[in-house]
């Protein structure tokens, strides 16, 4: 499936004529970054795209570890986030607070040795979206598995109509309903307000969907959106 899929039922959404020479709306420049911002929402709302079982050297005497241009150690291009490291030992998912909660001065611990279970991570933590660290330091280089939340499309705007979508089919009529909303939203009166009834729909399908994605931590789904936006948890079903 291309964007070229997504295009008619979009169009069609929001009274657009085909074959497509557009008359209200841009097909460069509105429909195709509109179904773009709709592939990005759904892969952080449900956990796809991801890349998983990714070899990475992590540096010895290092402890953060860039996540954005870094293909040189293994992470792969357009990642949004690390989700799981893995290794031939446990290591535990923390965060900065728990550390420094649980283990003062850990920035400053040098790494242990062999038989102290030298050159091992005890626990790792992520950075937002730009970086992850690992806690100890390692005494030599080593290697581990990880996984990564991708985004769904990596090439930069203009986008064209034959950039692949890496989605089930599920997510298929969801896309377009989310692009809809976008070009509405530029609109007044009841379309725009009508809008918002397409938007709830859109987000039941993702919460929806959500419930079949396996994976070991948990991710945020509000059913609102904008200022007044909340958080609810959600845990591994």
């Amino acid at each position: 499936m291309t964007l070229a899929d997504l295009v008619p039922d979009t169009a069609a959404r929001v009274e657009e004529t085909l074959p497509f020479s557009p008359v209200f709306w841009s097909l460069t420049y509105e429909f195709l970054p509109a179904l773009v911002d709709a592939l990005f929402e759904a892969s952080l709302i449900t956990g796809t795209v991801q890349a998983t079982d990714i070899q990475v050297t992590l540096a010895a005497g290092t402890t953060y570890f860039d996540l954005q241009n870094n293909t040189a150690i293994g992470i792969p291009a357009g990642v949004i986030a690390a989700l799981r490291l893995k290794a031939p030992y446990a290591v535990r998912k923390t965060s900065l607070a728990s550390l420094d909660a649980t283990t003062p001065n850990w920035q400053s611990a040098t790494p242990l040795p062999p038989e102290t279970r030298g050159s091992s991570i005890i626990s790792w933590f992520p950075l937002g979206v730009s970086k992850f660290g690992i806690y100890p330091q390692l005494l030599s280089d080593s290697f581990v598995t990880m996984d990564f939340l991708v985004s769904p499309i990596v090439a930069p705007r203009p986008y064209v109509t034959t950039l692949p979508v890496n989605f089930q089919e599920e997510f298929t009529s969801a896309f377009s309903e989310y692009a809809a909303v976008m070009l509405r939203s530029k609109e007044l009166g009841e379309d725009s307000q009508e809008s918002d009834t397409v938007m709830n729909e859109y987000l039941q399908q993702m919460k929806g969907l959500s419930l079949f994605q396996n994976r070991l931590d948990s991710l945020v789904l509000t059913p609102a959106y904008g200022a007044k936006a909340g958080v609810q948890k959600r845990e591994l079903v």
